[in-house]
């Protein structure tokens, strides 16, 4: 099987270098707001190319004529790319770009062209909610109520006896698996909730069709109450969080309610604690209006868990070989090896964060004081959500007074944005993310983010073109000339790795996958290629399965840069 799996490998690298010799054109397949730069790519391109146009994608009229830019070689991919800049049209419309016999697929300029895309993106969590019916008319898809008897103690602890069982239903399925998890639920909430606080009337009026869509709450507070409310069933009374739920083998080719395998929830660990009270703390203030009692309830759940920390000064991870048998590790191994899952003071720092916003408690300024000084700026994710934290530093309107935070956190931001800008300019694709592993994509919108946010702080223009660049990337400026979010672009992503989906036959439009990963841990793809280790097969849960968390930074990304008003160009 491993040689099988080494020359499969090498037939795609070779697949894709022979792929790669024909002219293509690149660009952000879903399109651009009328004052975003817009820049396609001519890929292998002899740079001899002197003139483009647009096309009127209805008819194929000419309606611009614009001159090639120039040539670059990317060392990632080692394609040649020219740059195709019609940044000067900002005409409402669906166009093409062509070159010669050359013809890029089609794409839109408008104010609302990533409402659709958005709604899919969103969407996606309903159609992923565990412990209910799904019969949905839009896609198709439906199954019967699963995993109601979620869930059974894998170990004895000081709150319950080995095999007492937990009601634990509801949540969300976390991706391609059936399996839910505190990490990766807790920093979905937290990006989405963040998004709608930093402007709430934005989402106001975002219908998404759900079931709870016609009540007097906007859909995204409806469906993060679904991660909300699960998250409360986890939480040991005295305030520590279980980590996870999931059975003891991968529910290959079953769907959600075929899958009848004894379910286990794990036991606790204080990173997940600390998550869970920082997402918490945030819908406490966040629903105090439209739900005081709910935000109440939230409030108390977040500060039981804070007083669990206290008393503990050091990371607890309640771990035995065969946890991870038939579910998601999400802890530190040797695929997720970063430094920041060896300790839990970033994740104490975003609760002790959220905590001091809606309370005013002395004790989180304390425990901020003495940790956001050496905290490290990295993309907000469930292995270091401390970004989150820091954002809150820097914008939210009950810290501002906090001038010693804000200045040193303004500086780790700018110095990222700078090392960012830094990464850019060397891939020809316009890549800030040079890391290629596991759920690549989703770390580049994550940078694509803090680059907003460097733009927030300092009104450098080039960190929102640059922000702008990674969404291009993900939605079809990259060498796949490929839109890595199902259904959306006219060449997106269609063989996710997903159970449920392959079981059932079916597609489900608006999965966000993981994408380049030079690990490639599945023996699918090819690795070692950076950029290129990737492929759009089911079989490739290391490259193309999606996560809840994925979707939430690319609609964090979506949303951010809608939000944000382009500056005028000279």
């Amino acid at each position: 099987m491993q040689k099988c799996n080494f020359f499969a490998s090498i037939f795609l690298s070779l697949l894709i270098s022979g792929l790669s010799e024909a002219k293509t054109i690149v660009l952000n397949q879903v399109g651009y707001l009328p004052t975003w730069p817009k820049v396609a790519f001519l890929v292998n391109s002899d740079g001899k190319t002197k003139n483009a146009e647009l096309l009127d994608a209805t008819d194929k009229h000419s309606v611009f004529k614009f001159k090639a830019g120039s040539n670059k070689k990317d060392p990632q991919t080692r394609d040649f790319l020219q740059e195709l800049n019609f940044s000067a049209f900002n005409k409402v419309g669906r166009y093409i770009v062509k070159v010669g016999d050359v013809e890029s697929h089609p794409f839109a300029i408008g104010e609302d062209i990533y409402q659709q895309p958005l709604k899919l993106l969103f969407r996606s969590y309903y159609l992923q909610r565990c412990g209910i019916k799904i019969d949905d008319t839009e896609t198709g898809l439906k199954h019967d109520a699963c995993h109601l008897d979620d869930a059974v103690i894998a170990r004895e602890d000081n709150a319950h006896k080995t095999g007492d069982v937990v009601p634990s239903t509801g949540g969300w399925h976390d991706a391609g698996d059936y399996g839910k998890y505190i990490a990766t639920t807790a920093v979905t909430i937290g990006r989405h909730l963040a998004l709608y606080e930093d402007n709430p009337q934005f989402f106001s009026n975002y219908r998404f069709d759900i079931p709870e869509s016609n009540n007097n709450q906007p859909d995204i507070l409806d469906e993060m109450q679904v991660g909300l409310d699960w998250m409360l069933t986890m939480q040991r009374p005295d305030g520590a969080l279980y980590r996870k739920i999931g059975g003891d083998s991968w529910p290959k080719g079953l769907t959600p309610d075929q899958n009848k395998q004894m379910r286990f929830m794990y036991p606790m660990t204080t990173p997940e604690t600390a998550k869970a009270a920082a997402a918490w703390a945030m819908a406490a203030r966040i629903y105090q209006t439209a739900q005081p009692a709910k935000a109440a309830k939230y409030l108390e759940a977040a500060k039981l868990s804070w007083k669990y920390l206290e008393a503990i000064d050091k990371q607890v991870f309640d771990y035995k070989d065969g946890d991870n048998k038939g579910s998601g590790p999400y802890m530190y191994n040797k695929t997720d090896n970063d430094l920041s899952l060896t300790y839990d003071w970033d994740d104490r720092l975003w609760a002790a964060t959220e905590l001091l916003i809606v309370t005013g408690d002395e004790k989180y300024k304390n425990y901020i004081d003495k940790t956001l000084p050496a905290a490290p700026l990295n993309p907000y994710e469930w292995k270091d959500p401390s970004a989150m934290a820091m954002a809150q530093v820097l914008f939210h309107p009950r810290l501002q007074t906090y001038k010693k935070w804000r200045s040193l956190t303004e500086k780790k931001f700018i110095a990222r944005a700078k090392k960012l800008l830094g990464n850019i300019a060397v891939s020809g694709y316009r890549i800030a993310n040079n890391r290629f592993v596991w759920s690549s994509n989703k770390i580049t919108a994550e940078e694509g983010i803090i680059l907003i946010q460097a733009y927030r702080l300092s009104k450098n223009r080039a960190y929102l073109d640059a922000a702008v660049a990674q969404l291009n990337y993900l939605l079809g400026r990259n060498h796949f000339n490929m839109s890595f979010v199902s259904g959306v672009g006219t060449n997106a992503v269609t063989n996710v790795s997903h159970i449920y989906l392959v079981a059932a036959k079916a597609k489900l439009p608006g999965l966000f996958v993981g994408g380049p990963n030079e690990l490639e841990q599945s023996g699918i793809g090819p690795k070692n290629l950076g950029p290129l280790s990737y492929v759009d097969d089911a079989k490739s849960y290391a490259t193309n399965e999606y996560a809840i968390d994925y979707n939430a930074s690319l609609v964090g990304l979506m949303g951010m840069l809608m939000q944000t008003t382009y500056p005028n160009r000279h």
